[in-house]
């Protein structure tokens, strides 16, 4: 199935959190993005405890904003009715599962779970477009969430900063991603639109914002996202951007969001967040050899960061044993294994 379409390149509103959990805000932002131009809007589809461990300091802020599966299969029909497209950022088997059920157009994976390479599997092997946004990553990562996908994934640029200071940009990595043939676009944080019109500019192939009806709304990303009366003035300029070419424009290597080519984490990203590890789905006797329904990959506390290595989902699991009884929701730590190939 394709995404695109007729249309080379989309520019969708992301919602995230900024409804707050509360369904009737999400269809007032729905209808505002469709009323100021905006192609699409996005979702997260997840169940808190399932991608989060207690310890995380995330957790509470994003049960607050958790949506209900029925509710975003609702706005989906919304979207529909208004002619956006509509999609959901999946954490799991059940985000999965709503997006192949719902009138959903894509499925994404978020930036902290591009070393979940069991998540990126199962989202390839479905049959709606797949996205992948690489923030706080380096070429090599995304390279290999890229081979787990055939290469069908389209990639965004994105700096995992609310909001992300013009020089994390680097619009100079989609550029070169596009000269490559592969299909990106960018996610992008930056308070200004100047970097998004330029992605347009480029050629991205999908630019996404945060997006909101007010900034000044509690929770979410309501004070860094574009409203309707910014994401007017940028799409009244869309017409001049078309004429302007592509990276031979004028002055656009000297802007501070080009930056370099070359992927990497940027000053103030934590990979280490934002990233899920491996914990023990119900306890784990010694002895027993890990399997994915063994083990949950949740994001955890720095404070569990700061000691003895964790085994991540970017790893074949399968290769270890448990040297000693793991607790349920305890972290799996590389210790308490051992590689038996």
């Amino acid at each position: 199935m394709s995404l695109w379409g007729a249309k080379s390149q989309l520019l969708i509103a992301e919602i995230g959190g900024n409804h707050g959990g509360d369904p009737s805000l999400a269809a007032k932002m729905v209808e505002a993005a469709a009323g100021c131009g905006f192609d699409g809007v996005k979702f997260q589809a997840y169940r808190t405890g399932d991608f989060l461990h207690r310890s995380s300091p995330y957790h509470d802020e994003l049960r607050r904003e958790e949506l209900g599966f029925g509710s975003l299969a609702s706005l989906s029909e919304l979207a529909r009715a208004l002619s956006l497209k509509f999609g959901l950022t999946v954490f799991g088997p059940e985000g999965l599962a709503l997006a192949s059920t719902c009138a959903c157009d894509y499925i994404k994976i978020s930036s902290g779970d591009i070393t979940h390479h069991p998540l990126i599997r199962m989202a390839a092997g479905s049959s709606l477009p797949l996205v992948i946004s690489t923030g706080a990553s380096t070429e090599a990562e995304v390279a290999s969430a890229l081979g787990l996908t055939s290469g069908r994934a389209t990639i965004l640029q994105c700096a995992s900063l609310y909001p992300a200071p013009e020089a994390t940009i680097n619009l100079a990595v989609m550029a070169a991603w596009l000269r490559r043939g592969l299909s990106a676009g960018l996610s992008d944080h930056a308070l200004s639109t100047e970097p998004m019109r330029w992605a347009y500019a480029l050629g991205a192939r999908m630019i996404e914002k945060h997006f909101t009806i007010d900034r000044g709304l509690p929770g979410g990303d309501n004070a860094m996202s574009l409203d309707p009366a910014g994401m007017g003035g940028f799409v009244s300029g869309l017409g001049e951007l078309e004429a302007l070419g592509a990276e031979g424009s004028e002055g656009l290597k000297a802007k501070p969001f080009w930056g370099s080519p070359v992927k990497a984490p940027q000053p103030g990203e934590t990979p280490a967040l934002i990233r899920r590890y491996a914990l023990a789905a119900a306890g784990i006797k010694e002895g027993e050899r890990l399997t994915l329904g063994k083990v949950a990959f949740k994001r955890l506390s720095p404070r569990l960061l700061g000691g003895s290595a964790i085994l991540t989902p970017d790893r074949d699991i399968s290769n270890f044993t448990v040297k000693k009884t793991i607790e349920a929701d305890e972290p799996i730590f590389m210790d308490s294994i051992e590689e038996t190939i």
